[in-house]
């Protein structure tokens, strides 16, 4: 990879890591009123599945694990972040990050429950988790770049 490779490599890779990081931190810096956004946040998107017996059943076995799950989606938004900024095993962090993203998206910004304005929003941050998606896909395929080989 010759050096203008490795620093477009580099830009790409700080770009997209930028919002897990700050995502991250910023669960650090507020944890109650992130726990509690996140408590609630699960209360209503499973409020709006209460029709459906699934629903039910999973609630009770996710809300006990709220704060858990926090942990584990903190680890992954800043640790994730960091290993793809550094570019430190950085197909193992694209794959945290799709593990990660297919739930957070489908949960948190499901457009199709809303009207108007705020179905609006909905639906740019739900193509806003598609787009990272994708990069962490393409990620997931290439890592950091490609890697010069013995000529």
């Amino acid at each position: 990879m010759n050096p203008l490779q490795k620093l477009i490599s580099f830009l790409g890779r700080a770009c997209f890591s930028l919002i897990f990081i700050i995502a991250g931190i910023k669960k650090l810096m507020n944890w109650q009123a992130t726990e509690q956004q996140f408590v609630n946040e699960l209360i209503d998107a499973f409020t709006k599945s209460y029709q459906q017996g699934w629903a039910q059943a999973l609630f009770d076995k996710i809300l006990p694990m709220a704060p858990i799950l926090l942990v584990i989606a903190t680890i992954i938004e800043l640790g994730g972040g960091l290993m793809i900024f550094l570019g430190i095993k950085v197909r193992f962090a694209a794959f945290l990050f799709v593990l990660f993203l297919i739930p957070v998206t489908f949960l948190f910004h499901d457009f199709w429950a809303f009207s108007g304005a705020e179905q609006q929003m909905q639906i740019v941050m739900f193509l806003k988790n598609i787009s990272i998606l994708g990069g962490s896909l393409i990620l997931l395929a290439f890592g950091s770049g490609p890697k010069r080989t013995a000529s």
